[in-house]
């Protein structure tokens, strides 16, 4: 009992978090939408019963009851919603490279965001990343690696009897040994300078064919000065983006298996970080908010990035797509997103909770 009172705090963190991201991402439509000229009837904090609101001038600003995120509501932006045809304020009623910008500015938010709070990072506490060596930061709890012995400060030498070039060599090492046995010399964490390294067999997790230990590595904190720490912001953030696209593409091409996370997932690895302290957990929401930005440029239905084809298909044939298609198209979007993010909580995450 006194374990889940102690964890209330963590996951009230994490809910708030979570929220402000979505919250930011709405408030790029929101401002978009306003310089565009358009009106917004109301921007709420939260979904479902709105319990406070207050109005200043055409736009109602609301708290509602489910604090998980928010939504901007445009005049004129829903399918078949009833405009009078003089209404130059709709959204239905701008040019398409307005409304383009509008639904851009969302994602764009959440990019601006992440950028942020990389030159914030920099600047103070330092941005956390890969040191690059065979240093074993992190063992996942139930992984090959825990039933191995191995321990985080662990540093790999050398794998099925090869030095080990830096964590790329062996993660190779691991990836190319799927449910076999690995051979590793491991520097144990505190050894004496000098000690001749520990042997230790490894058999990695079968993963569709691909080797997992269950091991994350060491991290390091990067700092720099304002100034410096600007152009270093830009830069780690393109990099994990580029990171993160590489990733989706090996799954399209069926070279990597695709482990989804869903909201409880993605929550658990915040209320994790959080625990862990104020840099862990920043860092947790710095690559949330370019997932966020990546996920919703995503040219699927139901998403921004859908939307962004729509408008892009507009602007080049100067016709406007039928609304009654477009508002079917994603619809069933929607409902196969939907049902995508309740299978991967029910058949992913809730195992992965029960298991540890």
């Amino acid at each position: 009992m006194n374990g889940f009172l102690q964890s209330i705090p963590m996951v009230a963190v994490t809910v708030l978090a979570f929220g402000l991201l979505i919250v930011i991402h709405e408030l790029g439509h929101y401002l978009a939408a306003r310089w565009s000229g358009m009106r917004v009837e109301r921007f709420s904090v939260g979904f479902g019963p709105v319990i406070w609101s207050r109005k200043r001038g055409d736009t109602e600003w609301a708290f509602s009851a489910i604090p998980l995120g928010g939504y901007v509501k445009i005049a004129g932006m829903a399918p078949g919603e009833e405009i009078a045809e003089g209404d130059t304020s709709s959204y239905s009623h701008k040019p398409a490279w307005k409304r383009f910008l509008v639904i851009l500015a969302g994602p764009a938010m959440n990019y601006l965001l992440a950028v942020v709070m990389a030159v914030g990072l920099i600047a103070t506490m330092g941005l956390r990343e890969p040191d690059q060596s065979s240093t074993i930061g992190d063992v996942i709890s139930g992984g090959a690696a825990e039933r191995a012995g191995l321990k985080a400060g662990d540093r790999v030498v050398s794998a099925g009897g090869a030095p080990v070039e830096g964590w790329k060599g062996l993660v190779e090492a691991v990836r190319s040994h799927p449910g076999k046995e690995l051979a590793l010399g491991v520097a144990r964490a505190g050894s004496a300078p000098g000690s001749l390294p520990e042997a230790v067999l490894l058999r990695p997790d079968d993963s569709g064919g691909i080797g997992k230990a269950g091991i994350a590595p060491n991290l390091r904190a990067v700092r720099a000065g304002l100034i410096e720490s600007v152009a270093m912001g830009f830069r780690r953030t393109n990099d994990k983006a580029g990171e993160i696209l590489a990733g989706l593409g090996q799954v399209v091409t069926r070279k990597q298996k695709a482990e989804l996370q869903g909201p409880l997932g993605i929550a658990q690895e915040m209320t994790r970080s959080a625990r862990a302290g104020a840099a862990p957990f920043l860092m947790m929401v710095w690559l949330i908010s370019i997932m966020l930005a990546i996920f919703n440029f995503l040219p699927l239905p139901a998403l921004d990035g859908g939307r962004l084809i729509f408008l892009v298909y507009e602007m080049v044939t100067r016709r406007p797509v039928n609304q009654k298609v477009e508002s079917v198209i994603h619809t069933v979007g929607f409902i196969l997103l939907f049902g995508l993010l309740i299978g991967v909580t029910v058949f992913g995450d809730l195992p992965r909770l029960f298991r540890r």
